[in-house]
């Protein structure tokens, strides 16, 4: 009799353990963060044809009258997306920048992304859905920080030319 007790204590110790292996990996499976959706790439400036500059306020409010807004037409829907780059935090340590950008995907979504520790000539490359819902980048940054001023209130995009971006799989970078 003790030994059954024991064997049915032990059976439903194992049955225990593996539920809670397996609630254990789906939480973590769901809970995983989404990927960025920018990519800083360094020492980007004076190599790509540039279409249009714009002048990013730190901590500026979307009823900033020096838009950065940049709208170009989706490589994979006819749709246009727009790319909105808010100069955000100083690093004077560093000499860096955080930027907040917001990519509007027509038809698709808005996704709001960070990016930090953006030196004055870095390009930012944006990453795109599509239609498989794979992400893709493009063959050059979306645009180039040209300039941070001291103390960082203001920096100098320059946005690159869309006809000119050969969008790949991100797996391919």
């Amino acid at each position: 009799m003790k030994r059954w007790m024991l064997l049915l204590l032990l059976l439903v110790i194992i049955v225990l353990a593996v539920s809670l292996l397996v609630l254990r990996q789906r939480l973590a499976s769901s809970s995983q963060l989404s990927p960025s959706h920018l990519a800083r790439t360094p020492h980007s400036a004076y190599k790509y044809d540039l279409c249009i500059e714009a002048f990013a306020y730190a901590h500026a409010s979307p009823d900033e009258p020096h838009k950065t807004d940049y709208t170009f037409h989706d490589p994979f829907r006819m749709t246009d997306d727009t790319i909105i780059p808010y100069l955000m935090d100083w690093n004077a340590s560093e000499n860096t920048a955080s930027f907040k950008v917001i990519i509007i995907v027509g038809q698709v979504n808005t996704f709001t992304e960070t990016i930090a520790h953006v030196r004055a000539l870095d390009g930012i490359s944006i990453m795109l859905p599509d239609k498989q819902n794979q992400l893709q980048r493009a063959s050059e940054p979306q645009f180039i920080v040209s300039s941070l001023s001291r103390g960082g209130g203001i920096a100098v995009l320059d946005f690159t030319c869309p006809q000119q971006w050969r969008w790949k799989s991100v797996d391919t970078f």
